[in-house]
């Protein structure tokens, strides 16, 4: 009984892990110049990917919280930190447009 109970926790908490990857540490940790592979181990799989944007969100529904990257080829150039609840966040960092 003990064992199966203990596995539950176990891939509860490995799940929870693998999810929302956009918290503020990890936006600050991103910096211009970092290549697109340097992002997404920072913050994971991005929810839209355009040609020059990656835009990420978290999974929560009613978090509005919006991180969006912006590259030149193959560099990061800018980034924003967008959350409408909280404007005093907001943050631009480079070439945003």
């Amino acid at each position: 009984m003990r064992r199966p109970m203990m596995m539950a926790i176990g891939i509860g908490i490995a799940l929870a892990a693998a999810g929302c990857n956009v918290t503020r540490q990890n936006y600050v940790a991103v910096s211009l110049g970092m290549t697109p592979d340097e992002v997404k181990q920072i913050l994971g799989t991005p929810r839209y990917e355009f040609a020059d944007e990656w835009v990420y969100t978290r999974d929560d529904p009613r978090d509005l919280t919006k991180v969006s990257v912006y590259f030149d080829e193959e560099t990061t150039v800018g980034k924003c930190w967008q959350n409408p609840e909280k404007p005093w966040e907001n943050h631009r960092e480079g070439e945003v447009p």
